[in-house]
């Protein structure tokens, strides 16, 4: 078979590698110049991989039976739109390592709290005895494990929109929605199609699989009549999984969440879909609860890095988007310096006003997208431009007082400055640490 896989980052790479153990005729495409891609070019080289660079030609494209755009490229472009009239099958790497593995499979996916819950759900299942593969969207691509799943007794995936709009097939045993809010406009071709790309996650389940969702989402409520699967929605009282300010309660069984170290009512949610998810795969209350209280937050999430003049700093450098922003805004007690920005994404800031507007005593904008972030949201708060992530951090210092929080949440993705969100976070922590 040809195929072209589009993209040489983690996930091209390891679907090339992949391809070519599988005995097809691979080509790849990237954007980026040979000379940027360095020894990977060479690696690709040697494995016999058909490199185009530079950008991407309609022939190249024309020639494939079978096309693998990584996550990221987005599914509307011109070459990939006139590969698919001419009859060739597009799929995600996901799509294609779901077809060479049969193990059990819970997948994450939402526009908030995906590495969080799927990391839990890991983490209780390993502490009940369980070999968990976490890969997908977090960490390892799922096709660098085809021929060594044997080493795993069920699979955690977290999944984003790029991954799920190419699925074809793919039936996870327990699929996890846990919110769906505007992001990755940059990519889809509206919001529609990033709902449509989301909800593709419970398409191929059957009766006997189960589906765990935000009880009160009202996007995620246009698609549960489309649910083949068994329903439990996760909320307040009335719904099979409620929290009721203390207690999660689950098919009976309560969960006692008092001294759990995840902050804020976002991370409850978490909860209830991670224990709902484990429950349903046999882990035990006991351990599900123990590993609950358990589990610290993770790096760049609401992070407290500490007190500079009575005035607590964290690091929530994962808020990639605007409804990330609003549940850290709404974690935290007032008043707030918020520091944010970073690359666009084309959504809009206007959910944010309401928890500026109450919370927030300055705003300190920064990076591509400052000054349409100042004309949605520097009306509710004193709002100030700075030009680095230094520069933003120096005029939060300026307006410090004791009791203030100060909270860097870019709302925004990275890439205008910095490669990736962690790199972002870490660059943050460093001048925090500095000062």
């Amino acid at each position: 078979m040809k195929v072209l896989v589009v993209g040489a980052g983690k996930t091209g790479m390891e679907t090339a590698r992949f391809l070519v153990g599988r005995g097809a005729s691979v080509s790849l495409s990237e954007g980026a110049s040979e000379e940027k891609l360095g020894e990977k070019a060479a690696e690709l080289k040697s494995l016999g991989v058909e490199l185009e660079t530079g950008g991407h030609t309609a022939g190249t494209f024309l020639a494939a039976d079978l096309i693998i755009p990584s996550p990221g490229v987005p599914f509307d472009i011109p070459p990939l739109r006139e590969a698919a009239k001419r009859g060739a099958e597009i799929m995600s790497e996901v799509e294609l390592a779901s077809r060479f593995l049969d193990k059990p499979v819970i997948a994450v996916t939402g526009s908030n709290g995906k590495t969080t819950t799927s990391t839990l759900i890991a983490d209780i299942l390993e502490r009940g005895g369980k070999h968990v593969f976490l890969g997908a969207n977090i960490g390892t691509p799922l096709v660098s494990i085809v021929g060594k799943e044997d080493e795993y007794d069920v699979l955690v995936l977290e999944l984003s929109s790029f991954q799920l709009q190419g699925v074809k097939t793919f039936r996870p045993n327990v699929a996890v929605v846990l919110n769906v809010s505007p992001n990755h406009l940059d990519h889809h071709s509206s919001f529609e199609e990033y709902a449509e790309s989301k909800m593709k996650i419970f398409a191929n389940q059957t009766p006997g699989d189960w589906c765990i969702y935000k009880a009160d989402d009202e996007v995620i409520a246009r698609y549960v009549n489309r649910m083949k699967s068994k329903r439990l929605p996760f909320g307040g009282p009335g719904n099979a999984v409620s929290y009721d300010g203390t207690d999660v309660v689950f098919g009976g069984e309560t969960y006692d969440l008092t001294g759990m170290k995840l902050a804020g009512y976002h991370n409850v949610e978490n909860v209830m879909a991670a224990i709902a998810a484990t429950r349903v795969m046999g882990a035990s209350p006991e351990v599900i609860e123990r590993a609950v209280l358990g589990f610290d937050p993770l790096p760049h999430r609401n992070e407290l890095l500490g007190e500079i003049r009575g005035a607590r700093f964290y690091n929530d450098s994962k808020s990639t988007s605007p409804g990330a922003t609003e549940r850290a805004l709404e974690s935290l007690p007032a008043p707030i310096i918020l520091i944010a920005g970073g690359k666009d994404k084309g959504v809009s800031y206007e959910p944010l006003r309401g928890s500026v507007r109450e919370k927030v005593k300055l705003l300190v904008l920064f990076g591509e997208s400052r000054f349409r972030m100042r004309e949605d949201l520097g009306g509710d708060a004193e709002t100030v431009l700075a030009d680095s992530l230094e520069d933003a951090v120096g005029k939060a210092l300026g307006s410090l007082a004791p009791g203030d929080t100060v909270l860097f949440s870019p709302a925004c993705s990275s890439f205008d400055m910095f490669g990736s969100y962690e790199e972002r976070g870490r660059r943050y922590k460093d001048i925090v640490r500095n000062i």
